[in-house]
């Protein structure tokens, strides 16, 4: 007990905090699901959410100015990105997007910098090529289960 002073003790129920730690394992099943309208598909979305990755399977270039990439994390919008006015993908290429400073400094030729902050992580995510006229060209589909 102080001295000089009063003590309180707080008994209000609402501030009782109870942590528990369970020891065990946990698993995770990730599916993932392609579809593409066309020779250009969203190959890989990687799992950390710093590159989305373009494949042209054509034979022949393909113009894809003015299309944008949607990606929607657990039922958000969350990272839309329009690629530039003049951006075209080579016959049997590939293009790697990365999000805003992910670019590395041994990147290929045809790899560029989006300016959107990160793709984004989540268990249900699915990113969206889309079209001037708002038709969905692409899409990349990855849901993660979670069991114990």
């Amino acid at each position: 007990m102080m001295s000089g002073g009063s003590y309180e003790q707080d008994t209000d129920d609402s501030s009782l905090r109870v942590s528990q730690v369970v020891k065990g394992e946990m698993s995770a099943k990730t599916t993932y699901q392609r579809s593409a309208k066309g020779p250009v598909s969203i190959s890989e979305c990687t799992a950390d959410g710093k590159c989305i990755i373009l494949e042209n399977t054509g034979r022949k270039e393909e113009f894809l100015g003015g299309w944008s990439i949607k990606r929607n994390i657990d039922g958000m919008d969350k990272a839309n990105f329009t690629l530039d006015k003049n951006f075209t993908i080579r016959p049997a290429g590939k293009v790697k997007i990365f999000s805003a400073g992910q670019l590395p400094g041994n990147s290929g030729p045809y790899d560029i910098e989006a300016n959107v902050a990160s793709w984004g992580i989540g268990a249900n995510i699915t990113t969206s090529l889309i079209n001037p006229s708002g038709d969905s060209r692409a899409t990349h589909n990855q849901r993660t289960m979670y069991s114990s």
